[in-house]
C-alpha cells in the first residue's frame, strides 16, 4: 500500500538531502546546519523528516502485510530483520565512508533503532501509543534538564556540558556506541509519526493539522526549557520538525496530483536516495566531481557552484526516475 503524499513527502526530503550534502562554496549559511540550540535551517529538517516519513509508513506496512493472511508473529520478525538489516547496511557505509571497517553509529543506523522501536510499539491501543510515545520524548527532555552530570550537576544544558554529551563520552563512545542516548526520542518520534500514517490511510486530513498544531504548540512552548538542537535531539527540535512534516503532508494532501509527480521517482526509493549517492561520492565519483566542482568554480565563480550542484541533483532525479519507469524499488 502506498500514498501519493507521503511518497511526494519522501521524495522532497531526498531532494534537501541532496541539496544540503552537496551545497556550493559560499552557499547562504541559512541552507547547513543551524548552530547549538537553534536547529532551524534548512539542512535541520532533513534527518527528522525521514524519520516521519518511516513512522508514517508503519501502518501501511501492517495493514498490508495482514491483508496477505499472514501471521502477526511473522510481521514482528519482518520488524526485526529489517532493522538488523538497516543497521547493517548503516555499518557498510560508514565503513566505505572512513576507508575501514568502522562500528559505529550514523545515519542508518540511528533509522534502524528508532524504526525497531515504533515498530515494536505500534501494535499499542492508540491512546497507550501516544502516551507511551510521549513519555519517551518528555522523559528524554526531563533527563537532559533533572539529572546530574558529574562535576557539572542538574538542571545544565550546554553545548560543552549535558548528560548525553557526558554519556556519550564516559561510555558510549569508547563502545562504538556514541549517539545511542538519541534512540529514545527518535523512537518516540518514530512512533508518534504513526498517527500521520494512520491519518493518511484513512483519508483524516484534519488530524495532520491536530498533529501539526501538537507538535508546533510543544516545540515552541518547550523552547525556552530545551532549545531546538539536532545534536542532541532535544523534544522541541522534534516536535517542530512533526508540526512542519504534517503542515506538508496536509499541503500536499490539497494540491493537483500532477504537481507531486516530480518528487515521487525520489520518494519511491528513499533508501537507495540516500545510499547510492552517499556510497559513490566516497568512492568512484569523488575525484570527478571534485574536479568538476573546481573547474565550474574557477570559470564562471559562485554561479559555477550552483551549476555544479544544480547538475548534480538533476543527474541522480533522471537516475530514480528511471528506476521507478521500471518500477524497481529497493526494500529491505
Amino acid at each position: 500500500m502506498r500514498d501519493r503524499s507521503l511518497d511526494a513527502f519522501r521524495g522532497l526530503t531526498v531532494l534537501l538531502m541532496l541539496l544540503v550534502n552537496n551545497l556550493p562554496p559560499g552557499a547562504p549559511a541559512w541552507m547547513g546546519h543551524g548552530p547549538f540550540g537553534k536547529s532551524l535551517y534548512l539542512a535541520d529538517w532533513v534527518f527528522p523528516w525521514f524519520l516521519l516519513a518511516m513512522g508514517a509508513a508503519i501502518p501501511f506496512s501492517r495493514r498490508g502485510f495482514l491483508k496477505r493472511g499472514l501471521p502477526p508473529w511473522l510481521y514482528e520478525v519482518r520488524v526485526l530483520r529489517r532493522a538488523l538489516l538497516l543497521f547493517l547496511l548503516g555499518l557498510g557505509l560508514t565503513s566505505l565512508q572512513a576507508g575501514r571497517p568502522v562500528f559505529a553509529l550514523d545515519v542508518l543506523q540511528l533509522l534502524a533503532l528508532a524504526y525497531l522501536v515504533g515498530a515494536w510499539l505500534y501494535d499499542l491501543p492508540p491512546l497507550r501509543r501516544l502516551g507511551m510515545s510521549l513519555i519517551l520524548l518528555l522523559g528524554y527532555g526531563a533527563a537532559l534538564l533533572l539529572v546530574p552530570v558529574p562535576g557539572v550537576g542538574a538542571g545544565v544544558y550546554r553545548e560543552d556540558a549535558n548528560l548525553a554529551l557526558h554519556l556519550n563520552r564516559t561510555y558510549l563512545a569508547p563502545l562504538g556506541l556514541r549517539g545511542l542516548f538519541s534512540a529514545v526520542p527518535t523512537g518516540g518520534f518514530v512512533l508518534l509519526s504513526t498517527f500521520l500514517g494512520e491519518a493518511l490511510m484513512e483519508g483524516r486530513r484534519g488530524w495532520l493539522l491536530a498533529l501539526a498544531a501538537l507538535g508546533l504548540a510543544l516545540g515552541l512552548a518547550g523552547g525556552p526549557l530545551l532549545p531546538p538542537d539536532k545534536t542532541y535531539w532535544t523534544p522541541t527540535y522534534l516536535f517542530l520538525a512533526l508540526g512542519l512534516g504534517s503542515l506538508l503532508l496536509w499541503a500536499f494532501q490539497a494540491v493537483p496530483p500532477g504537481l507531486l509527480s516530480p518528487l515521487l521517482p525520489l520518494g519511491a526509493n528513499p533508501l537507495l536516495g540516500y545510499t547510492l549517492p552517499v556510497a559513490l561520492k566516497a568512492t568512484i565519483l569523488k575525484g570527478p566531481l571534485q574536479a568538476l566542482l573546481t573547474a565550474l568554480v574557477a570559470r564562471w565563480g559562485p554561479v559555477g557552484g550552483w551549476v555544479w550542484t544544480g547538475s548534480y541533483i538533476l543527474g541522480w532525479w533522471f537516475v530514480f526516475y528511471w528506476l521507478y519507469r521500471w518500477g524497481w524499488v529497493f526494500r529491505l
